[in-house]
């Protein structure tokens, strides 16, 4: 279909939508249907080149589709209702926007010409994403909707890269209009941008010249396929690599250079920073804290070069030597070739041996913790790190949402190869949809969830759509019996007046009781309940050889042997 239409024809503004997504390349829609999107919906069902993803609910509609477009790198595209239906999306709208997730959300409405009739359960839906998409428009005729749609895809395809939103209103989904078309290759974006020689000479003389070097890395290294590039540039000049967030896998996490994710507090980024003589910055997710510093994360004696592929985000974050616009594949690789010539090969080799010996002391710490009481019952959370682990195959992908233990399972676990791990760490209830839409679009890899189980709960409806469509992942749920991260963070808490909260106070907040190994079995879905870790790998490794949605339940002690231990480690 995407050959047929070279010259202008009559469709409807649904099937102009349609058309043009369908030659952008999209195969998969997610959503749910509502009282303004029927046509819409209605007109995909004439193109079965795009299968449409029905959810029960509209955050797992955006989790699988977040979850769809970091696995493949396509836009995916969400379906919802109006207001009603977009306001239940908005969580994982938030998850995919701090991702930078390349998604088009589409949300039916109510005529216009209704607006003077307080239109039913219908707002004006653009300031309520205005803060999580990088555009938003409303299409309230035919004629305007390939224009729309056009702005649309190219803006989420370019760095930054975001969601982008779309109301359409059912008039206009409905009405014939003269389709122009607006091929997708007018909307490609060349990127191939390389460092000038004197910027290059400039970067090179500075790394050459660090005593001590650190490299900061954002998901804009996964996001160029740069992964290689940067392991060349960090081993040539002998740095450590921090990550910021790790949304997806930035650098493989078992080599000796590899230092994981930055806690997201001031005082650790300042730590961080201060260490470093010349900082490397890869991107502008990097900064992101949760509490409030009057100092700056950078301090002046820090000299900072950025490499972005967004100008207006360059230098935004701190003063910076040398701000670069380039492409982080390009500007890494010529990097690492201009950089080894100043370096001498004495100084590399004992950078290099200094952090391997960082990184084998770190990695006896873990083991130790891991293998403490690991067969005591209930489950201690190192003995199911470890013994899934040992169930993973070597080609296995991970999706990590476990709430108390927020950005480190990377220090736990290795993960060598781009697009084997994904994870998140703002709004609860992604990993469970975002596992299922990571599975679809790796349909000949196997898929782990790794989730608490609050953040289980929080879109338990995506087990319906597991199950309906038996996509094959595996579902490990850490049931710790309530909120661990929130339990810590209340027991921390004190004030001038209020004492520190206990025991009695978290349970206030908390959920317990739940079986979630009997409520996937009411969705239809495989289940098991563990208390037992010697019975994990076993488990684990018969459900991922199924190749069928499963739940395996995890009876986890709050705290546990060795828990502790690492959180006051990758923490501080």
């Amino acid at each position: 279909m995407s050959g047929e239409l070279k010259t202008s024809a009559a469709m409807s503004g649904s099937k102009i939508v349609w058309t043009m997504l369908l030659e952008e390349g999209i195969d998969h829609v997610f959503g749910v249907c509502g009282i303004s999107n029927v046509p819409l919906l209605h007109a995909l069902k004439q193109i079965p080149e795009i299968k449409f993803i029905h959810a029960a609910h509209e955050s797992v509609a955006m989790g699988m589709a977040d979850g769809y477009a970091r696995a493949t790198g396509k836009v995916a595209v969400v379906v919802v209702h109006d207001a009603a239906g977009l306001s239940n999306a908005m969580g994982n709208l938030q998850n995919a926007f701090a991702a930078g997730s390349r998604i088009l959300v589409i949300a039916g409405q109510t005529d216009s010409h209704l607006e003077w009739s307080e239109r039913f359960m219908d707002i004006d839906c653009r300031p309520m994403v205005s803060q999580v998409t990088k555009g938003a428009w409303n299409v309230t005729a035919a004629k305007d909707a390939a224009l729309a749609v056009n702005r649309a895809l190219k803006a989420t395809c370019t760095p930054s890269t975001g969601p982008v939103f779309i109301a359409i209103s059912t008039k206009a989904q409905s009405e014939l209009t003269t389709y122009h078309p607006l091929p997708a290759t007018g909307r490609r974006l060349a990127l191939d941008i390389n460092l000038s020689q004197e910027s290059l000479e400039s970067a090179a003389q500075l790394l050459a010249q660090a005593e001590r070097p650190i490299i900061m890395a954002g998901r804009i290294v996964a996001d160029t396929n740069s992964i290689a590039e940067l392991v060349k540039l960090a081993e040539v000049i002998g740095a450590p690599v921090y990550i910021g967030n790790e949304e997806k896998l930035i650098f493989p996490t078992n080599h000796p250079l590899y230092r994981g994710t930055v806690f997201q507090h001031s005082h650790a980024l300042q730590h961080i920073a201060a260490s470093a003589d010349v900082l490397l910055m890869l991107g502008n997710d990097l900064f992101r804290y949760s509490d409030y510093s009057e100092q700056p994360i950078v301090a002046g004696s820090t000299k900072v070069i950025q490499i972005d592929l967004d100008a207006q985000l360059l230098g935004k974050f701190c003063a910076t030597e040398l701000s670069l616009l380039a492409h982080p594949k390009l500007a890494l690789d010529a990097l690492a070739d201009c950089v080894g010539g100043l370096i001498s090969a004495d100084m590399r080799n004992a950078r290099i041996d200094r952090w391997s010996t960082e990184s084998r002391q770190r990695k006896t710490f873990v083991d130790n913790c891991l293998n403490e009481n690991w067969q005591a019952i209930p489950i201690r959370w190192g003995a199911a790190f470890k013994e899934i682990a040992a169930a993973m195959p070597e080609d296995a992908i991970v999706v990590d949402e476990i709430a108390s233990f927020y950005g480190q399972l990377s220090k736990v676990m290795e993960f060598k190869y781009p697009g084997s791990y994904f994870a998140h760490c703002d709004a609860l209830g992604w990993g469970l949809p975002a596992a299922l839409g990571v599975a679809m679009g790796n349909p000949h890899k196997p898929v782990i969830a790794m989730l608490g189980d609050g953040a289980t709960l929080f879109c338990i409806q995506a087990l319906w759509t597991a199950a309906k469509c038996q996509i094959p992942v595996v579902i490990v749920v850490f049931n710790n019996s309530g909120y661990g991260c929130m339990r810590n963070l209340f027991k921390g808490f004190s004030h001038t007046v209020a004492p520190v909260m206990d025991d009695s106070d978290c349970e206030t907040y908390d959920i317990s009781g739940l079986n979630y190994s009997e409520l996937a079995a009411n969705f239809g879905i495989d289940s098991q309940r563990v208390s037992d870790p010697t019975e994990i790998k076993a488990i684990i490794e018969a459900r991922i050889a199924r190749k069928k949605p499963a739940v395996v339940e995890l009876m986890i002690c709050p705290n546990g042997s060795g828990l502790n231990e690492l959180v006051a480690e990758f923490f501080k």
